[in-house]
């Protein structure tokens, strides 16, 4: 799938982005600068970590551009509007962004950036950004050299596709001087989780085990925000998905299992990404049909695009919409399980 590709950059396009970042750093910036003394400073600089270093936000940022799939979500939630972020190509509404998103994007304000086979430099550029909110996109170091030189870049804090949507939400939160807000905003979603393991006592202590299945097999690794968030709402971790991260040296969101190995992960619930070969084919399949979670009704399969994506891409949005179309499939398949 489309977020496990890796980015590569020129040397050539580096050179052109220094000579464009040079340009686009003239005078409009230094009447932002002028027009912004007072409450656009205040708070600032603040000084953010990421795996590659330091990253200081001398004012307040005005214009922001989004990498990634959940720093946009984040930047709507504080009251923001990018001027820039990714168009979505999986499981996207007719504009292009993510059904969570639909309500609050203006295309008129927003740029949508083609970000599926390598970085718009260029276009990130032009659009002149204050700052770069990637807190959870796992670019490699060049990227982030390369998006710094446009404008001071937000990466992620540990590793690639493993920021915690709470760290991802303060991290915006903190780049846009909104620290307090983003608090509120991880205390609510907190609490809605909190309402749904109470109210879903069948989720508690269950076994789970996340993975996309058909022409290959992943595991999703305990490290990563879908895998966080059911654990937060009662669901323990298969056995086999805990021995699978030992052998997890490199820290990946997921890992590749052959079909043969798959009932090494069972677990008394599995949610099943299907939608490359449909929920069909998946039920009918022999050694998919073997798994005791499937045998026992604790299979949860999803084709449609849209509501993996939201399981997927876990954030301040993401969430409440994702809760009204998973929870009811998600209680039919615990309820069923044996433990």
């Amino acid at each position: 799938m489309s977020w496990s590709r890796p980015r590569k950059i020129g040397a050539a396009l580096a050179a052109v982005l220094v000579a464009t970042t040079l340009a686009a750093c003239g005078s409009d910036g230094d009447k932002q600068a002028d027009t912004s003394a007072g409450t656009a400073s205040s708070g600032f600089p603040v000084t953010l970590k990421n795996t590659f270093g330091d990253t200081t936000i001398t004012k307040r940022p005005e214009r922001i551009v989004t990498l990634g799939w959940n720093a946009q979500d984040v930047v709507y939630a504080l009251g923001e509007t990018p001027v820039g972020m990714p168009k979505v190509t999986y499981g996207p509404t007719a504009d292009g962004v993510t059904a969570w998103d639909a309500a609050k994007f203006d295309k008129s304000k927003t740029t949508l950036l083609d970000t599926g086979d390598k970085y718009p430099f260029e276009k990130i550029a032009a659009l002149k950004p204050d700052v770069i909110l990637a807190p959870y996109e796992g670019f490699d170091e060049a990227t982030y050299k390369t998006l710094s030189g446009i404008a001071p870049t937000v990466a992620y804090p540990g590793a690639p596709w493993q920021t915690t949507w709470q760290d991802q939400t303060l991290l915006v939160g903190e780049a846009l001087g909104k620290k307090a807000d983003a608090e509120k905003l991880i205390t609510g979603i907190q609490d809605k989780i909190k309402q749904v393991a109470s109210e879903h006592p069948e989720f508690k202590d269950k076994t789970i085990t996340v993975g996309s299945f058909g022409a290959d097999n992943y595991v999703y690794m305990p490290g990563d925000p879908r895998v966080q968030i059911l654990n937060e709402m009662g669901f323990k971790n298969a056995p086999g998905v805990e021995a699978l991260e030992k052998t997890n040296t490199k820290k990946e969101f997921s890992l590749a299992i052959s079909k043969e190995k798959v009932a090494d992960v069972d677990a008394d619930v599995l949610i099943a990404y299907v939608d490359g070969i449909g929920t069909q084919k998946f039920l009918a399949d022999p050694v998919y049909s073997s798994l005791k979670a499937v045998k026992s009704g604790g299979v949860y399969a999803l084709q449609d695009q849209q509501v993996i994506s939201g399981m997927s891409a876990v954030s301040v949005l993401s969430v409440p919409w994702v809760l009204d179309q998973v929870l009811p499939g998600l209680s039919k398949a615990a309820s069923a399980s044996k433990s």
